[in-house]
């Protein structure tokens, strides 16, 4: 007797607690994004299979139908569906971990060589440069047969270029961080490359990590990844040392 009401305790815990889980489920899937939600779906169809599970062995419990295999029917499309949303989920998490905002050092004579390997198998490209004017820059990528046709720069060198793909903006932080921002809204772009920060003007030296670190949250925010290159003859042992401290990975053999 005892084990009956303890089944039928159960029961009904599993029942309510499923009902609370589709409830705040489907309040998630309300407030998130595409990319996310589709997981979040998978979860709410196998709880809501879980919610009919627990009904009926309630009922079954109760006496009030009789036992039925629509019970093993929900039992599966509930760890099916449960399965699924959790692999989407996982794969959503993997993904966004590719965010990730790469600090790139390099030294004078290594540049052109570290900027070739980083540019030439990255799709979806928005590139600042802050030193080098843009016609340079495509014309030294054209060398390696690089396409820039499809890649956004944003020109910060001084030199106008009248190009489609690029945006002039002033030397400066504030501008360059809202152009970026803008860009970054308004198109389909996966990631953004900073050439080079030691170019930055209208800033202090010790003021570089900052920027880095306020244009890689603006970056991240938007769901692209950042690669910020920096001369290290340029930047000096401490700055180089902050500013690592700021990102998630470091590309460069180059001692300091």
């Amino acid at each position: 007797m005892d084990s009956i009401l303890l089944v039928r305790v159960f029961s009904i815990l599993g029942f309510i607690v499923g009902l609370v889980a589709v409830i705040v489920l489907f309040g998630i899937i309300k407030r998130t994004k595409d990319a996310v939600r589709y997981g979040f779906i998978f979860i709410l169809v196998g709880m809501v299979a879980f919610v009919v599970l627990e009904a009926f062995k309630v009922f079954e419990v109760f006496l009030i139908i009789p036992q039925t295999i629509a019970v093993d029917v929900f039992a599966v499309v509930f760890v099916v569906f449960l399965l699924a949303g959790m692999w989407k989920l996982k794969t959503l998490i993997r993904g966004l971990s590719d965010f990730g905002q790469a600090f790139v050092i390099t030294s004078k004579d290594k540049y052109e060589d570290k900027l070739v390997s980083l540019v030439k198998d990255i799709r979806g490209v928005c590139y600042v440069t802050l030193e080098e004017p843009y016609k340079k820059i495509v014309d030294m990528l054209d060398l390696y047969s690089i396409d820039t046709s499809s890649m956004q720069f944003i020109d910060a060198s001084g030199v106008q270029s009248g190009a489609e793909n690029c945006i002039e903006v002033k030397n400066n932080p504030e501008d360059i961080k809202n152009t970026l921002e803008r860009v970054l809204k308004e198109k389909n772009l996966s990631c953004v490359i900073l050439d080079n920060i030691s170019a930055l003007k209208n800033i202090e030296t010790f003021e570089i990590p900052l920027f880095v670190q306020d244009a890689a949250s603006l970056i991240k925010a938007n769901e692209a990844q950042g690669f910020f290159i920096g001369k290290m003859e340029n930047l000096g042992k401490q700055t180089i040392n902050d500013i690592t401290m700021l990102v998630d990975k470091v590309i460069g053999e180059e001692k300091w």
